[in-house]
């Protein structure tokens, strides 16, 4: 899932970014009920356009999302009805929130800063088989110790050949347990998730894993 993918995905639109709810996502409220937002700054990588980032902005001190395209970052501005100001290029800030238009792989802990928290909704599950080590280790490298990590999967069979792809508790598990440790939070069937009904899928479960930076 190379630069053009995801620029293209934006461009078409529609079922490309249906991804993104309309409403602040059950686990994003889970994890403000465990205490996890009170006083944290918090990353979110691959933020896109995600109601999430205001949910967390109105509960934490402060909130970074990086984002490849800057068009997720117009309709972000557009579905919330919220104006960022770019300065310097490729920074969005308004009050506690900042978007930062740039590669996720590029990232340097200076232009993220401290964080309390990495928030992971359909970033790691967007990437396939081959780039997930990649990603892993960056974000891995940005994470300080006692850093809180969350992850949310799709678990689905049959596998599908592109995004979000099916990524199950044994993989997480091989991508981070060399260096967190991991809370399985949230395991729940989804059999009216819309991908089962668009793919034909047998079963889909949808997954939260609260990790610790050793």
């Amino acid at each position: 899932m190379e630069t053009q993918f995801w620029i293209d995905s934006w461009h078409e639109g529609g079922t490309k970014t249906s991804f993104h709810l309309p409403v602040v996502h059950p686990h994003a409220r889970m994890l403000a009920e465990r205490g996890l937002l009170a006083g944290a700054r918090v990353l979110v990588p691959l933020c896109g356009k995600t109601a999430d980032m205001l949910f967390f902005a109105a509960q934490a001190v402060s909130v970074v999302g990086v984002e490849l395209v800057p068009q997720a970052i117009e309709e972000f501005m557009a579905d919330n009805g919220v104006t960022l100001v770019e300065d310097p290029e490729g920074v969005y800030r308004k009050d506690n929130l900042t978007i930062l238009n740039r590669d996720v792989f590029a990232l340097s802990p200076a232009e993220v800063g401290e964080f309390d928290l990495v928030y992971d909704r359909a970033a790691l599950i967007a990437f396939p088989e081959e780039m997930r080590p990649r990603y892993v280790a960056a974000m891995t490298e940005l994470a300080a110790p006692g850093t809180r990590y969350f992850i949310n999967t799709l678990e689905y069979r049959p596998a599908l050949p592109s995004p979000p792809f099916s990524v199950g508790p044994d993989q997480i598990e091989a991508y981070f347990g060399g260096a967190f440790d991991i809370e399985h939070v949230a395991k729940e069937e989804r059999p009216d998730h819309r991908m089962v009904e668009k793919f034909t899928l047998e079963s889909l479960t949808e997954h939260g894993f609260l990790l610790r930076r050793r």
